[in-house]
């Protein structure tokens, strides 16, 4: 996956991936409304020089970015809508990941800083599109914050991510934020994606959480080899993170009551096992562990660091 314009072509193939001879019309068809409001803030004269962009949709965001940078540009011809879809415009600028829900990294940041101290070359302005704006690290955030408070010309920097309230609140406070209203097809798909996600990775879960309260030394080495291998979206971090919560509260829960209402009922052997081994102090204590992993959402440190430290810290408390 390209992380600039100027890499694209030296990935090859990987380039195509992000050829969208139709982005302006998957644009219109994703998000109308939030088309036509970029399109009338463009012909008004209205826009700011930066915005972020929320919602789901991986490939239409970005096809919803290209478009908003073709208004800008005012270039409306085949040829320019043609080099903006290969993200081969000389005045466009892309920041994306360098593999599908990889995080966006410091020395991509980095290495668009000689982009965003020059101006346009053809076109008014120039248009900077960054994905997964909600993966920047604080460090990675501070170079960037830099140069969108102080442009070196006209310029539209447009930000990508999935909800507004993941991304860093110093980049959120200064841009214009969007909140995408996308259409019953891309919100289908969007849910689609997440139920086989936890047709896959569900039981996968399961496995991990039985080894964690088990104080099974295997628990880390099933973790970096297989589970994490497995999430890779910010939404799929939520959905792990609400079901460790869920398989805790389950446990106190099939301790504490004759007849409990269980989350995940097919565990219910699982639970008395565990439940014969703990206390009721110590499974509320675990309990307490994994709804205090919340706190760590606003964190910028690996997913796989995140879950490494819970299960450190299970491994003490039930010790």
């Amino acid at each position: 996956m390209a992380a600039s314009k100027k890499s694209a072509d030296k990935q090859g193939s990987e380039s195509a991936v992000f050829e969208m001879a139709d982005f302006f019309d998957q644009a219109k068809a994703a998000y109308p409304d939030n088309f036509a409001q970029l399109a009338q803030a463009v012909e008004e004269d209205r826009r700011s020089h930066l915005y972020l962009l929320a919602g789901p949709g991986d490939e239409e965001k970005l096809a919803l970015a290209l478009s908003f940078a073709q208004l800008a540009f005012g270039q409306n011809d085949e040829a320019s809508q043609a080099r903006i879809g290969k993200l081969d415009h000389p005045d466009l600028v892309t920041v994306l990941p360098e593999k599908k829900g990889a995080a966006i990294k410091i020395n991509q940041i980095r290495a668009i800083v000689p982009e965003l101290t020059t101006t346009s070359l053809e076109a008014p302005i120039k248009v900077f599109i960054i994905d997964r704006t909600e993966t920047l690290t604080t460090a990675a955030a501070n170079a960037l914050l830099k140069f969108i408070e102080e442009p070196a010309g006209p310029q539209l920097i447009i930000l990508l991510a999935d909800k507004a309230e993941d991304v860093l609140p110093t980049i959120v406070s200064r841009a214009q934020v969007v909140h995408l209203q996308p259409s019953p097809a891309v919100a289908e798909k969007a849910a689609a994606s997440l139920a086989a996600f936890q047709d896959e990775v569900q039981p996968l879960v399961f496995k991990w959480f039985e080894k964690v309260v088990a104080r099974d030394v295997s628990s880390m080495a099933y973790l970096q080899t297989t589970l994490i291998k497995k999430i890779s979206e910010k939404d799929q971090e939520e959905a792990v993170l609400l079901w460790l919560q869920q398989l805790s509260r389950d446990l106190l829960m099939a301790k504490t009551l004759p007849e409990p209402t269980l989350y995940f009922k097919q565990l219910t052997g699982f639970y008395q096992q565990v439940n014969s081994r703990y206390s009721h102090e110590q499974l509320q204590q675990l309990l307490t562990t994994f709804l205090a992993v919340d706190q760590l959402k606003k964190v910028q440190i690996a997913f796989q660091s995140k879950l490494e430290k819970l299960a450190l810290e299970s491994a003490i408390l039930l010790g």
